[in-house]
């Protein structure tokens, strides 16, 4: 049952210690670059983080602005995080995730 021991450390470090610069780097890239139901894969080998981001679908708000809906995950070994949300481009360009 050793792996059963190792699952709530390996949770904590999902939740608490992702590097936020690389997570708001690729949801600005793929929020920009990417088309509908694409994927961009990112990855931290260092310490085996890899995050995956998919717009599903664009639209605009009641104020006018850009706005995607879209899927985040954050994986460390088996362990998985998954985000449904909805990000919109704010004024000076960058994306502002919600939800």
């Amino acid at each position: 049952d050793t792996e059963s021991a190792k699952q709530p450390a390996a949770f904590d470090e999902l939740r608490a210690k992702p590097d936020r610069s690389d997570r708001l780097n690729a949801l600005q890239v793929a929020l920009t670059e990417l088309g509908d139901g694409a994927t961009l894969v990112w990855r931290r080998p260092s310490r085996g983080l890899t995050g995956v981001i998919k717009p599903v679908s664009a639209f605009r708000n009641s104020a006018g602005r850009v706005c995607r809906h879209l899927t985040y995950s954050l994986s460390l070994g088996t362990f998985v995080r998954e985000v449904e949300g909805t990000a919109c481009r704010e004024q000076g360009g960058a994306w502002s995730l919600k939800g």
